[in-house]
Protein backbone atom coordinates (compact mmCIF):
# COMPACT_ATOMS: atom_id res chain seq x y z
CA UNK A 1 0.00 0.00 0.00
CA UNK A 2 1.43 3.38 -1.02
CA UNK A 3 0.63 5.69 1.89
CA UNK A 4 2.29 8.70 0.28
CA UNK A 5 0.15 8.39 -2.84
CA UNK A 6 -2.93 8.00 -0.68
CA UNK A 7 -1.90 11.05 1.34
CA UNK A 8 -1.48 13.07 -1.86
CA UNK A 9 -4.99 12.10 -2.96
CA UNK A 10 -6.45 13.34 0.32
CA UNK A 11 -4.46 16.57 0.00
CA UNK A 12 -5.76 17.04 -3.52
CA UNK A 13 -9.34 16.53 -2.38
CA UNK A 14 -8.82 19.01 0.45
CA UNK A 15 -7.69 21.63 -2.08
CA UNK A 16 -10.77 21.00 -4.22
CA UNK A 17 -12.98 21.43 -1.17
CA UNK A 18 -11.26 24.74 -0.35
CA UNK A 19 -12.14 25.99 -3.83
CA UNK A 20 -15.79 25.08 -3.30
CA UNK A 21 -15.76 26.86 0.07
CA UNK A 22 -14.34 30.00 -1.54
CA UNK A 23 -17.05 29.94 -4.24
CA UNK A 24 -19.72 29.66 -1.57
CA UNK A 25 -18.17 32.55 0.35
CA UNK A 26 -18.38 34.68 -2.79
CA UNK A 27 -22.05 33.79 -3.17
CA UNK A 28 -22.66 34.99 0.39
CA UNK A 29 -22.01 38.58 -0.69
CA UNK A 30 -25.12 38.67 -2.86
CA UNK A 31 -27.34 36.09 -1.14
CA UNK A 32 -30.67 36.64 0.54
CA UNK A 33 -31.07 35.88 4.23
CA UNK A 34 -32.40 32.36 3.57
CA UNK A 35 -29.64 31.66 1.07
CA UNK A 36 -27.04 32.89 3.55
CA UNK A 37 -28.27 30.44 6.15
CA UNK A 38 -27.98 27.57 3.68
CA UNK A 39 -24.60 28.70 2.38
CA UNK A 40 -23.18 29.10 5.89
CA UNK A 41 -24.43 25.64 6.79
CA UNK A 42 -22.78 24.22 3.68
CA UNK A 43 -19.53 26.02 4.44
CA UNK A 44 -19.44 24.62 7.97
CA UNK A 45 -19.97 21.07 6.69
CA UNK A 46 -17.36 21.51 3.98
CA UNK A 47 -14.83 22.87 6.49
CA UNK A 48 -15.34 19.76 8.61
CA UNK A 49 -14.71 17.58 5.57
CA UNK A 50 -11.68 19.69 4.62
CA UNK A 51 -10.11 19.30 8.07
CA UNK A 52 -10.76 15.56 8.04
CA UNK A 53 -9.00 15.30 4.66
CA UNK A 54 -6.04 17.31 5.93
CA UNK A 55 -5.72 15.25 9.11
CA UNK A 56 -6.05 11.99 7.21
CA UNK A 57 -3.42 13.10 4.70
CA UNK A 58 -1.07 13.99 7.55
CA UNK A 59 -1.67 10.67 9.28
CA UNK A 60 -1.05 8.71 6.07
CA UNK A 61 2.12 10.68 5.38
CA UNK A 62 3.40 9.98 8.89
CA UNK A 63 2.52 6.31 8.47
CA UNK A 64 4.55 6.18 5.25
CA UNK A 65 7.50 7.67 7.14
CA UNK A 66 7.19 5.08 9.89
CA UNK A 67 7.19 2.25 7.39
CA UNK A 68 10.18 3.73 5.56
CA UNK A 69 12.14 4.04 8.81
CA UNK A 70 11.25 0.47 9.81
CA UNK A 71 12.54 -0.95 6.53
Amino acid sequence: MDYLKWSDEYTSQAQKILKVIEKKKQKLKFASLDERHTLNSDIIKLRDIYYECVLTAKHLSERAGELKNAA
